[in-house]
């Protein structure tokens, strides 16, 4: 017999053992890769997908395949990030390297991180995603109608991207097309994952198609399953998170006490050291739906809480957001020169910003409590400088009409505080559903 200390391991037998092992195997081949040298050299990979828990015991070929991948796919992200779309694109398409499961599933990640602030950016990203999922191959180590649900992942992606761009068709469509492949390949469950976040992001479509009692429907199944279902994706954060996103919807059906309800329930799920700025999110939306039920004096008194939090996680121009509901408290508490002041000061820190669909909205505000004072004359020149501001940025023709009609009442003197605010709040409205009529 040779020696035993030249028995190690080579790819092929690698490969063998991992078709054929148990449990007992594995254990005993990542305690093998651990102490010896030449045997690690083969698979060392395996022991640090193991130690860094992007494996759990047990483990096939797909399984180690897909973690590798993932693995892999910062170094491949970084070749492309910088480049061009188009270039990027033919890249993808010419070299196999980019093939990738995992570098799929970070595309997908980067599209809906970008969605926030670079609309066109995130749009692009996700139609790379999809393209990469088409060039995945079926027949590989990974379970073919896996494949299926990487591109309903992909596509549900890039539907989210034209939602956040206002193109709500273009989102419906890429939408109908991750269902036709999330039910393709549903038969072996949803062994990834993948479900809940897809239902997410198709919820948000449906609260900007004002569908609400279908986004509602869909919430409460991504919260059922991050708090119920499977416990490998139990998941109270981002339970939490779909409760914010239900509360909002909420909000925007006219319902704020049960949006309440709801944030403060989210809160106990919410982790503020996973997401810090997560837990200024949820807190701002609640102190908006205190202010929107007329509960000022509760509002007032959590206002300092929301503003501590601010400091600590989030912007400058949050804390203008902040200072906006600030104002809306207190006029309700009747502290009208206070409440002017934080209009005027919110008012000429969105037009610094050169954020004008924001400053005339904040402008209505200011409006309305300006007539309510028969300040005029006032009311004059604010409607002038947003009519000046919707045409500058070429804003749809039904909100331009209406801030139009608005000033002009305002020059004849008819102009009310409630018609102010009916403007203000289409304006808020007409902003995520291109076609509403007046």
């Amino acid at each position: 017999m040779g020696d035993m200390e030249d028995m190690h391991l080579d790819e092929a037998t690698l490969a063998r053992l991992l078709t054929e092992a148990n449990e007992d195997w594995l254990r005993l081949l990542l305690h093998e890769l651990a102490q010896c040298g030449p045997c690690r050299g083969v698979g060392g990979y395996i022991l640090d997908l193991y130690q860094n828990g992007a494996l759990k015991i047990p483990f096939g070929i797909g399984d180690l395949a897909l973690a590798r991948s993932r693995m892999d796919a910062p170094r491949l992200w970084a070749e492309l990030e910088g480049l061009p779309f188009l270039e990027a694109r033919r890249l993808v398409q010419a070299d196999p390297r980019f093939a990738s499961w995992g570098l799929c599933e970070l595309l997908c990640r980067e599209s809906k991180n970008a969605a926030a602030d670079q609309a066109a950016r995130s749009v692009e990203l996700g139609e790379t995603a999809v393209l990469l999922a088409d060039l995945l191959d079926e027949n590989g180590p990974i379970e073919d109608r896996w494949v299926y649900q990487l591109r309903a992942f992909a596509w549900a992606h890039l539907g989210n991207a034209h939602r956040v761009m206002g193109d709500l068709r273009r989102g419906e469509e890429a939408f109908s097309s991750a269902e036709v492949w999330w039910q393709t390949g549903e038969t072996v469950g949803d062994a990834l994952g993948y479900g809940p976040v897809i239902l997410d992001l198709k919820a948000s479509l449906r609260i900007a198609q004002r569908r609400f009692p279908e986004a509602m429907e869909l919430l409460s199944e991504v919260i059922e399953a991050y708090t119920e279902r499977d416990p490998e994706f139990r998941d109270l954060h981002l339970a939490g998170r779909a409760m914010l996103q239900k509360a909002l919807a909420m909000g925007q059906m006219g319902a704020p006490e049960s949006a309440i309800r709801l944030l403060r329930e989210a809160r106990e799920f919410v982790d503020p050291v996973r997401e810090p700025r997560l837990l200024f999110c949820l807190d701002h939306n609640l102190l908006a739906s205190l202010t929107s039920a007329g509960r000022y004096k509760e509002a007032a008194a959590f206002l300092p809480e929301v503003e501590r939090v601010r400091r600590e996680v989030a912007s400058e121009l949050d804390g203008f957001r902040v200072r906006w509901i600030e104002a809306r408290i207190a006029l309700g508490l009747e502290q009208r020169e206070r409440s002017r002041s934080a209009f005027e000061e919110v008012r000429r820190a969105l037009m610094e910003r050169e954020m004008g669909y924001d400053a005339a909205l904040v402008s209505l505000e200011l409006a309305a409590l300006s007539l309510e004072e028969g300040r005029t004359a006032e009311v004059k020149d604010l409607a002038r400088e947003m009519v000046a501001i919707f045409r500058a940025q070429g804003v749809s023709r039904e909100a331009l009409a209406a801030l139009l009609m608005f000033r002009r009442a305002a020059v004849q003197e008819r102009a009310t505080a409630e018609l102010a605010r009916k403007v203000a709040e289409f304006l808020g409205r007409a902003r995520h559903e291109p076609g509403l009529r007046f």
